[in-house]
């Protein structure tokens, strides 16, 4: 049989605590009941819903009993502290704060409930804050009212914008990135690549791997330094220490699957949404970027900017291909240079990557300079 999931029930318990305890998981009248008839009642709730000592986590419950979880919030409780998290939804409609979006244990989860949900509008992604009460009797944590949803004020539900009715436009504003790095130079001057595209730096290979893993992670710090916005990353599992400082784990996944990754396409459609630009890089050989590369976009308020490194190329509206240690000029160049540069310019970044042919990062940067500064 399994165990009672508080000492506020069974021989010695309070029955004044015991019947508040029953009323939070549904037994029906408690205050009817004598000690004798409240203690069976309260183990056979106990028994349909499964509860046992064991269950503190959110995760622990079935979606039936997690509608108890709520009605404990009439009850008694411990107040905790205001916390954030990114809300990620179950299919019945309630759902969690992810305090470590990204985190493989979810110890640290707080339970939503579907009320609130309705009420505050809450979509997959959404940064909420708002104060959290732990129940009494089982120590789930679970959340009691919205502060602010993606920064503002709880009531803005008429206010939001669906991310499918954002209206695309041409990248016109280059994209701000910092360093000193050959990449970052090349992703500014060479490609010039607008705040809006897609970037596919292709070639990977045994032979310029490392180079790849520390372009990539020279481009995420220095779009950290530079960028207007927030940075998302998707790398290996040495992403932390590739990153170093720069690592924040609210908005980078290191290792992580397609779920992972699924919830991180959520969390920059609500930064599109509320008008933040976004940028997100990508270092991992177990991610399909395709789809994040289909969501690159500029918008009248908000761009969405996609960097992947890979070993294949896939369509983009930006390539850098590498051959070896080698970039194949011909097959490098950015489809939208004129809209970001001018025409004039970007006929000369065409004609001078013309004339490179092939080079490796740094010689490309001097002869490109050399090149795209000519006087005719």
């Amino acid at each position: 049989m399994p165990k009672i999931k508080t000492d506020k029930s069974g021989p010695g318990s309070n029955i004044r605590a015991e019947r508040e305890y029953a009323k939070s998981i549904g037994v029906k009248s408690p205050t009817r009941l004598n000690k004798e008839q409240l203690d069976e009642a309260v183990r056979q709730r106990e028994l349909e819903l499964g509860i046992t000592r064991e269950k503190h986590s959110v995760y622990d419950f079935t979606a039936e009993e997690r509608k108890t979880l709520e009605a404990g919030l009439r009850g008694k409780q411990r107040a905790y502290r205001m916390v954030s998290g990114y809300f990620h939804a179950f299919a019945e409609g309630d759902g969690v704060l992810r305090r470590d979006p990204f985190d493989v244990l979810p110890e640290a989860d707080i339970y939503v409930p579907s009320s609130l949900v309705s009420k505050c509008d809450m979509r997959e992604g959404d940064r909420i804050t708002g104060n959290v009460a732990v129940l009494f009797y089982n120590k789930v944590r679970v959340l009691k009212s919205v502060r602010y949803v993606d920064g503002d004020a709880m009531v803005r539900s008429p206010l939001r914008t669906d991310f499918r009715n954002l209206s695309a436009d041409k990248a016109s504003r280059r994209l701000d990135i910092h360093g000193n790095h050959s990449m970052t130079a090349i992703i500014d001057r060479v490609i010039a690549l607008g705040m809006g595209e897609s970037l596919v730096i292709s070639g990977m290979c045994a032979d310029n791997a490392d180079y790849f893993d520390e372009a990539a992670a020279a481009v995420s710090k220095g779009l950290c330094a530079g960028f207007d916005g927030v940075v998302y990353g998707v790398f290996g599992a040495d992403g932390r220490r590739l990153l170093g400082a720069s690592y924040n784990p609210e908005t980078t996944i290191t290792g992580g699957g397609e779920d992972a990754c699924a919830f991180m396409r959520e969390m920059i459609k609500r930064t599109a949404e509320r008008g933040e630009n976004s940028v997100v890089v990508i270092r991992s050989d177990e991610t399909d970027v395709r789809p994040f590369l289909s969501m690159a976009r500029a918008y009248g308020d908000s761009s969405i900017t996609v960097i992947a490194f890979t070993v294949s190329d896939y369509v983009a509206d930006a390539h850098i291909t590498f051959d070896g240690a080698e970039i194949n000029c011909a097959e490098t160049g950015n489809s939208l240079a004129s809209y970001i540069c001018g025409m004039t310019r970007a006929r000369l970044m065409s004609r001078a990557l013309g004339r490179i042919e092939r080079a490796e990062p740094d010689e490309l940067l001097v002869k490109f300079t050399e090149y795209v500064n000519e006087r005719d």
